[in-house]
């Protein structure tokens, strides 16, 4: 066994979990898009029949730290990483289109696509090594905190055209932190190399979609989506000559609550393309962690990894759906799903004694009060 290395997932979440974290991780995707979307544009024009609106709030942060301490004597208070990131958004994404109504055969149909994304990464690795003791060296420390409160926020009125309405609505926050740590003492080694991370997300936001279907065939479609994904690896290494102490420890925190949710009222008109609805909440958390220290004396404290997860969500899924005179019929696909999974793998090699090393600590919590609700006539 080498001095730490990351274990491989030994457990699967069942069929149903998969499938709504899937939800969750199709939301986050919505971020890239909304990065990538930059300005909010919009392309309406009276005489052409074809309205379509692309609402993008995006919020980016990432960081990447290395250090490195060579030292022929000893380390003390140095190759040290800190990581602050906080991210907070109450804007909103808001469009009312109306469909066209003149009689060829051009898609004259809304198209919206609103989304609001919070992203955060960080990437710290420390290396320490030392000819004597090593003191308070090659520490990383991460905290990572997202709130949002937008909205997003859409009314469509079909026309007599072929191509519908069509809604895309999505809100994903998504954290990562990636952690390694490594630490070779001639002497003693004393709270060094060790890994705390703190990730907390918050969404209050909420999807909303009203549609009224026109004559035409496109019908209405409404894609609506809440995600929350946290992501951290932590990996130390400790080899010491003499005695460690408080080292080559790994604590992870990971916090998630949502109150937001999806709503989507929509109206058939006489057209055949009826009514869908797809709705989706998730959140999804992962841990992995790895510890290995070697003493030539005793060891104390060290070699430990403490994970705690933590999940709430008391947002909605709830679509209303009033066929037209038209052929197609009203749809509704709805889903809340929370997934967790932690890796925790520790080993401790010691010439003295051994208290309170090479333990494994996993504590993980879900909360959902929210539900599905559908009603079609």
């Amino acid at each position: 066994m080498s001095l730490y290395t990351f274990i491989s997932n030994k457990y699967r979440m069942n069929s149903f979990i998969t499938v709504n974290k899937f939800l969750a991780t199709s939301a986050v995707l919505a971020i890239s898009f909304v990065l990538l979307l930059g300005p909010t544009s919009m392309t309406m024009n009276v005489f052409a029949t074809t309205n379509t609106a692309n609402q993008g709030i995006g919020q980016s942060q990432s960081s990447t730290q290395l250090g490195v301490c060579v030292s022929g004597d000893g380390t003390l208070f140095s190759c040290n990483n800190l990581s602050d990131q906080n991210q907070a958004n109450s804007g909103n994404n808001a469009a009312a289109q109306s469909g066209g109504n003149d009689d060829d055969d051009d898609d004259d149909g809304n198209t919206a696509n609103q989304g609001i994304g919070q992203a955060q990464s960080s990437n710290q690795n420390a290396l320490c090594v030392s000819g004597t003791g090593t003191f308070v060296s090659c520490n990383n420390l991460n905290a990572q905190n997202q709130q949002n409160s937008g909205n997003n926020a859409l009314a469509q009125q079909g026309g007599s055209g072929s191509g519908g309405n069509l809604a895309n609505q999505a809100i994903g926050q998504s954290q990562s932190s990636n952690q390694g740590s490594g630490v070779v003492s001639g002497g003693n080694t004393a709270g060094s190399g060790n890994n705390a991370n703190s990730q907390s997300q918050t969404n209050t936001g909420n999807n909303a979609a009203a549609q009224q279907g026109g004559s035409g065939k496109g019908g209405n479609t409404a894609n609506q989506a809440i995600g929350q994904s946290q992501s951290s690896n932590q990996g130390s290494g400790v080899v010491s000559g003499g005695n460690t102490a408080g080292s080559g420890n790994n604590a992870n925190t990971q916090s998630q609550n949502n109150t937001g949710s999806n709503a989507a009222a929509q109206q058939g008109g006489s057209g055949k393309g009826g009514n869908t609805a797809n709705q989706g909440i998730g959140q999804s958390q992962s841990s992995n962690q790895g510890s290995g220290v070697v003493s030539g004396g005793n060891t104390a404290g060290s070699g430990n990894n403490a994970n705690t997860q933590s999940q709430t969500n008391t947002g909605n899924n709830a679509a209303a759906q009033q066929g037209g005179s038209g052929s197609g019929g009203n749809t509704a696909n709805q889903g809340i799903g929370q997934s967790q999974s932690s890796n925790q793998g520790s080993g401790v090699v010691s010439g003295g004694n051994t208290a309170g090393s090479g333990n494994n600590a996993n504590s993980q919590s879900q909360n959902n009060t929210g539900s599905n609700a559908v009603g079609q006539q």
